[in-house]
């Protein structure tokens, strides 16, 4: 094969194509070429059998032939020795495949308001000031819910109320909420163990004649309904379990650091286990034979010791000692 650079001056005779007279039209070189260029070799191109006839479709020399310049143009370009085939344009293929002219959408921008200084300041302001006041808010409420003031006018979380109003909301049936629920409604009652919201944070006596509302399931409850089943007397003055012993004192009984049966023993805030806001009461059932120090066997209710809680009658043994009283009426 001669070189690549000196193939567009080389001398070749075309191979015939079964079934054509003569080779394709040759096409001439461009007015700037020098030397001869005939015609590339046209082979046969032999297409599978046909089905029906079993006859083999070879390429026919009319659709291999290129046809005149009033059908094809070709522009045929020589550089550096090599002929390249640029372009063959039909015009009724471009006709029918003519190009779009391309669509400009113009975009409509639209200018953002312009805010002066003075707008942003005020605007700063104002977001600044709600958040402060958010805060203070959130702040109150929450001392309020800690503090027995808040207590008392029921700020706190409570979850003896419904679902939908209780501060937490267990909506879930799963084993896991319920442990939660349920731990959440000990803890909340064992901190609030004996506190009267009745008495709004006072102290008042009354003649005794009947039984005053105390709540369900608190220890000032069960000491109330104990001492009155044990002696048919009623404890004559409201207030939380560590405000029995001037209640007591205000309505006439008897207040005593020693151990008296039957008696109601009060525990002042944090002495022993009880609740170091509100202390806690129980009813003396017996005083333990032998211990020293003194121990004073108890009934109780909302005590979380030996299988005791909230609105559960249990036991509970308490020494005798300092912040331990016992009062009893004559």
């Amino acid at each position: 094969m001669p070189p690549f650079d000196r193939r567009s001056s080389s001398q070749f005779t075309p191979v015939p194509i079964p079934g054509v007279s003569k080779p394709a039209a040759h096409l001439g070189l461009l007015s700037t070429e020098t030397s001869a260029t005939k015609p590339l070799p046209v082979s046969a191109v032999s297409y599978p059998r046909d089905p029906d006839t079993g006859e083999t479709n070879v390429l026919s020399a009319q659709s291999l032939s290129f046809e005149s310049s009033a059908n094809h143009q070709l522009i045929v370009r020589q550089g550096q020795g090599i002929t390249h085939m640029l372009s063959r344009v039909s015009p009724d293929v471009a006709e029918q495949s003519s190009v779009r002219a391309p669509m400009i959408i113009k975009a409509q921008r639209k200018k953002a308001p312009v805010v002066s200084h003075a707008q942003h300041a005020v605007r700063r302001l104002v977001v600044s000031l709600a958040g402060v006041l958010i805060l203070f808010l959130i702040t109150t409420y929450t001392l309020l819910a800690v503090t027995p003031l808040g207590r008392e006018f029921h700020l706190g979380f409570n979850p003896a109320q419904s679902s939908t109003g209780s501060l937490f909301n267990f909506s879930s049936n799963g084993s896991n909420s319920l442990v939660a629920q349920a731990t959440a409604t000990a803890v909340f009652y064992q901190q609030n163990d004996g506190y009267d919201p009745n008495s709004l944070g006072g102290l008042q006596v009354t003649d005794g004649a009947g039984s005053l509302n105390w709540p369900v399931g608190q220890c000032t409850y069960w000491a109330n309904l104990r001492y009155h089943e044990l002696t048919g007397n009623w404890v004559s003055w409201s207030g939380n379990a560590n405000q029995w012993v001037a209640g007591a004192q205000a309505a006439g009984w008897n207040v005593s650091t020693s151990p008296h049966v039957p008696s109601i023993v009060v525990l002042m805030s944090g002495v022993q286990g009880a609740s170091s806001i509100y202390g806690h009461v129980a009813v003396v059932e017996s005083i333990v034979a032998g211990s020293s120090p003194v121990v004073v066997h108890t009934s109780t209710m909302n005590w979380w010791a030996n299988g005791g809680g909230w609105n559960i009658q249990s036991y509970a043994d308490y020494v005798v000692g300092s912040g331990v009283y016992f009062i009893w009426r004559a």
